[in-house]
């Protein structure tokens, strides 16, 4: 694997990951990362359909305004790529995502409203967090992905090659991602997943490579149950975002890396 140990958080409404690296009280806030949560009140109920990571949390939160850790006040000075998964229902958006969080295949489909995570790797040598924010898929939420959009920096856009349905969706969401960025140079990765169901495929390599040439982009084919290429497309995607960060920065600063004057005008 390509990732280093790290504290890892997935927040949602009611919901958190158990993790060993922080104690049983004290999570990360999704909005103010540099904060703690503390559950002032707290009690716990483990779902036998869950992961035995995973334990629902009744609790009242303050917010202790001091950094997490001292680990984390190591992590703020580390680049940051923020990730967006993005695709219709039942393609394995979240099961990529645990996958590569946790190194654990979640089989059960709960429709996702919106899960963030944070994790630290090694990207090419150098440490970097992830941010990876996991969307849902259902019509119902359609009219808040512009807002998701708006945040990410690269996309996973995810089909399963069993349902073509999920193929032909792809296409709308990337113009919508295109439309809110208002940019066509976007970090953006086209996930065939399920390729472990290769009895029932519907969607063909060779069409979804036509599709992404026509994009300018980059096709894998995953599988969040065997694990196949799980980590490379979150890795080759934050290299595209990378990419892109360092073009800006040197366009933005000039050659030399300072940034550029503007030119003065004597009246």
């Amino acid at each position: 694997m390509q990732t280093a140990g790290a504290s890892l958080v997935k927040l949602s409404t009611v919901t958190l990951m158990s993790v060993s690296s922080l104690s049983p009280t004290t999570f990360v806030s999704k909005n103010k990362p540099n904060q703690l949560v503390t559950a002032e009140t707290c009690s716990s109920s483990s779902s036998s359909s869950s992961s035995s990571r995973t334990t629902t949390l009744t609790f009242d939160l303050q917010l202790t305004g001091v950094m997490a850790s001292s680990k984390n006040k190591g992590q703020t000075s580390l680049a940051l790529h923020k990730v967006i998964m993005v695709g219709s229902g039942g393609v394995g958006k979240s099961a990529l995502t645990l996958q590569f969080m946790y190194d654990e295949f979640v089989e059960d489909y709960e429709p996702t409203k919106a899960d963030s995570y944070r994790k630290k790797v090694v990207l090419d040598g150098e440490d970097v967090q992830i941010d990876i924010l996991d969307t849902a898929g259902q019509e119902d939420y359609a009219a808040i992905r512009d807002n998701y959009f708006r945040s990410g920096e690269g996309f996973l856009l995810v089909f399963s090659i069993t349902e073509h349905e999920s193929f032909t969706a792809t296409a709308e969401l990337r113009e919508q991602i295109l439309r809110v960025k208002e940019e066509e140079a976007i970090p953006l990765l086209l996930v065939g997943n399920k390729s472990d169901l290769e009895e029932r495929r519907q969607v063909s390599a060779e069409e979804a490579a036509a599709r992404v040439s026509e994009w300018g982009s980059q096709y894998v084919e995953t599988s969040a149950k065997t694990r196949a290429n799980v980590d490379k497309v979150f890795f080759d995607l934050m290299r595209e975002v990378r990419k892109k960060k360092m073009s800006e920065s040197k366009d933005k600063n000039g050659p030399s890396g300072k940034k550029k004057k503007k030119p003065c005008c004597i009246l």
